[in-house]
């Protein structure tokens, strides 16, 4: 944890002190910020801390420059804009109760008011925004790419196993055959990596990657009877073995004209990082101050190519 400790004795000196006290201005916030979406056309991030009570707020126009912050088109995405005391505003404030009561809050609480209030009338945030992908299969992103190109990165000339544009560290599914690989028991572990993943028809290929997973010449997600997108769902009673899905059945043959691949979504878990600089606040001149870290996920689709 970041401290920041400020003594100012001679208020002569701050123009926001003019009733003799001493102020001391710890800084000794977690730097987790959160949001609030009360204004549609602004973002408004803080972050507080109690004994004593105390917040620091940012707020910003929403635009499609200050929008790329939040949702970049590309990994450590990097971004300025000033602060100018009007409609981009940073704030220190102290409080006789909880911060919380006031700020994002629809209805504030009566009972709690601010005690101090310092803006800062210039400086520059600058923000540095980063993104990690997940499919959500199980399988970390750097073991589902051959990194034919050896940088180590998933997503640069990355691998796809089924060739539908997906890339398999983000393909919930990488052999399309409406199975999702986490149900296809990879069985990875650290430790073991995929050696232990099931092959049921012995092929050398295991059954996430195997379009048909019992051999028997009847693509997976074709041996669905039902037709309800998940072949896991159907099996053949007049099988040798009826409790056995028809997908990893040999001796289930029937084929089942289902055209559609499911969707494919994964998730984006996002973190900015927000630094101010060369801001005044009259009791807090600073060169930097270290804002704090939002971080949020959201879900992607993308389309079968």
């Amino acid at each position: 944890m970041q401290k920041i400790i400020y003594f100012l004795s001679l208020c002569l000196l701050v123009t926001a002190c003019n009733d003799g006290d001493i102020i001391d201005v710890e800084l000794d916030f977690d730097r987790t910020l959160s949001i609030c979406d009360l204004s549609p056309g602004n973002y408004f991030l803080y972050d507080t801390k109690t004994d004593p009570s105390e917040s620091l707020s940012l707020i910003f126009p929403k635009n499609s420059a200050t929008e790329l912050i939040f949702n970049p088109t590309e990994n450590n995405y990097k971004a300025t804009f000033p602060i100018n005391g009007t409609n981009s505003i940073f704030n220190y404030r102290t409080y006789d109760g909880k911060a919380e009561d006031l700020l994002c809050n629809i209805l504030p609480d009566a009972a709690t008011r601010i005690l101090k209030d310092y803006a800062a009338t210039s400086g520059t945030v600058t923000t540095i925004t980063t993104f990690v992908d997940d499919d959500g299969d199980g399988i970390p992103a750097h073991i589902e790419d051959a990194n034919l190109d050896g940088d180590n990165n998933p997503a640069t000339n990355p691998t796809d196993s089924d060739d539908d544009g997906i890339p398999d560290y983000l393909d919930q599914d990488d052999d399309n055959d409406n199975v999702l690989t986490k149900d296809e028991k990879h069985n990875y572990t650290e430790a073991d990596g995929l050696s232990k993943a099931q092959d049921t028809d012995g092929d050398g290929i295991p059954d996430y990657l195997d379009d048909d997973d019992d051999g028997d010449g009847v693509l997976t997600r074709l041996e669905d009877a039902n037709m309800d997108g998940d072949p896991r769902n159907d099996r053949d009673q007049s099988s040798p073995t009826p409790s056995v899905p028809r997908y990893l059945d040999k001796e289930a043959k029937d084929k089942y004209d289902y055209p559609h691949f499911n969707k494919n979504v994964y998730k984006r878990t996002i973190t900015v990082k927000f630094y101010i600089n060369n801001v005044n606040l009259d009791v807090i001149s600073l060169t930097e101050i270290d804002f704090g870290t939002y971080t949020y996920t959201i879900d992607i689709e993308s389309k079968i190519e």
